[in-house]
């Protein structure tokens, strides 16, 4: 095995992982988005979402990830469960 056949199966290890967690991630929002529908919330929270970002700044730093990237990768998770929010508090009101 090569030197780039071991990193890129370290980077298939990482990707299961993520993908995994984001599985996770996704179920605990689908909870959130259930009970904002029920509970007529809307479907952001600015507020949240700047302590979100604020903390992934910092989580970024920590580990030495570019804080921007980290942030873009998380702007695109939350604008999906925001969508998802605006679906399922549509399928509510009808």
């Amino acid at each position: 095995m090569t030197k780039l056949d071991e990193l890129r199966n370290g980077i298939d290890e990482v990707d299961q992982k993520i993908i995994a967690l984001l599985a996770q991630r996704f179920q605990y929002t689908e909870e959130v988005g259930i009970y904002k529908a029920e509970n007529h919330l809307d479907s952001q929270d600015v507020s949240r979402e700047n302590q979100q970002f604020q903390k992934i700044a910092k989580l970024s730093a920590q580990y030495g990830l570019n804080p921007a990237y980290a942030s873009e990768i998380y702007r695109c998770i939350i604008d999906i469960v925001i969508s998802r929010h605006e679906e399922l508090l549509k399928s509510t009101c009808n």
